[in-house]
């Protein structure tokens, strides 16, 4: 690859994001041109400790993508089902999930769902909401939730919308979410990405604990629910290798959730990236349906946000792991990666914390990706 420095420089340049203790453990980067494809990894898989060694990152960990979930995973078997025929996007919830309905709720489509504007909340700790912790009843429980605005009124990105694609995506296809990516998605185009939880040699640790999600419910930041931490009592305190770290996949969803659980090689986000670009996934107009700006929320497509650097525009999603993936169909750029920035930084769980940890910002780590692409984005 001609033009751009080594992606091994950005790697290196993602370790030394933040301040002294707040440096990501290890990171991953992966881009792919038509002129030939580049991985390279730096830092830790695992961090040395006291009783044991470290591991270092390789090219080919598989990374806890968290939310570029909704993209590669959830929105991708999405696009299959609307090829297909098998799904429409003004299809109303209710007619896959019939116990989504009134107040409200009966309006809402698919297509809003993918955009968020379907009046779902942003989050809620579902495993604190629902004791038994059973799959079936936090998706039931994410139904009969009141919505925060009317459908199609507004805009709130919700891991709870997501949630529900997912379980539509089961209705339509009569699999289980996991089962229909790798019927749809994975099968079809050689990925070795599958839900968590995955052999943790496998994978790069994803968090030191479940330190962030408690100190959510105790200082009720960034999203009041007032649910205090103590309603759990499962909270996790050791390093996330292999194990989902989204909360409510991991404790409530079984690991598989249409917002988070998927695990992934950045080689195979590459090839993902590649077969879009290709239009070997799914014919092209069926990605341009998807990567059309809502008409009040320009930087919102179906299932993914909208960015443009000069005359190139692409798709893109992170996750709240320190992932993120990119794609401009156009020019056939793909980038993807990212930095396990709660891996290190974030250690055992505080038990009365005050304000959230202190990680590296994940705009800090896009950043640092987009210009691996030479994607200096317009603001």
């Amino acid at each position: 690859m001609t033009g751009r420095q080594p992606v091994q420089t950005y790697a290196d340049r993602l370790l030394t994001l933040g301040r002294e203790g707040t440096h990501p453990a290890g990171a991953v980067v992966g881009l792919r041109t038509p002129d030939g494809s580049e991985v390279a990894a730096s830092g830790w898989a695992r961090l040395p400790a006291a009783d044991r060694p470290g591991v270092p990152m390789q090219p080919d960990h598989m990374l806890d993508l968290a939310s570029v979930t909704k993209l590669v995973a959830t929105t991708a078997i999405t696009m299959r089902l609307v090829a297909a025929g098998d799904l429409r996007l003004d299809d109303p919830v209710r007619r896959h999930l019939p116990a989504f309905r009134g107040e409200g709720k009966d309006e809402a489509t698919v297509e809003q769902l993918l955009t968020h504007t379907a009046g779902l909340r942003p989050w809620w700790p579902l495993y604190a909401a629902v004791p038994s912790g059973r799959r079936s009843e936090t998706i039931q429980h994410v139904q009969q939730l009141p919505l925060a605005y009317p459908p199609g009124t507004g805009w709130t990105y919700s891991d709870l919308g997501m949630i529900l694609l997912g379980a539509v995506i089961e209705r339509a296809t009569t699999l289980r979410l996991d089962e229909a990516y790798e019927q749809l998605v994975a099968a079809p185009l050689g990925l070795s990405a599958r839900f968590g939880p995955v052999v943790p040699d496998r994978a790069a640790s994803s968090a030191d604990s479940d330190a962030y999600e408690f100190a959510m419910l105790a200082t009720d930041e960034p999203h009041p629910v007032g649910i205090p931490p103590a309603r759990f009592s499962r909270w996790r305190d050791h390093p996330l290798r292999g194990e989902v770290n989204d909360g409510n996949t991991a404790h409530s969803l079984d690991g598989v959730a249409g917002h988070a659980g998927l695990f992934s090689s950045v080689e195979d986000l590459l090839t993902y990236g590649t077969a879009l670009c290709e239009g070997t996934f799914v014919p092209r107009e069926v990605l341009d349906r998807f990567a059309t700006p809502h008409p009040e929320h320009p930087e919102q497509a179906l299932g993914a946000f909208l960015g443009r650097a000069g005359e190139t525009s692409f798709l893109q999603h992170p996750g709240f792991t320190g992932t993120f993936f990119a794609v401009a169909p156009d020019t056939g750029l793909v980038v993807a990666g990212g930095a396990t920035r709660l891996h290190g930084p974030l250690g055992p769980i505080d038990h009365n914390p005050t304000r959230l940890p202190d990680v590296v910002p994940g705009t800090e780590i896009i950043s640092v990706l987009l210009d691996a692409a030479g994607l200096e984005e317009d603001r």
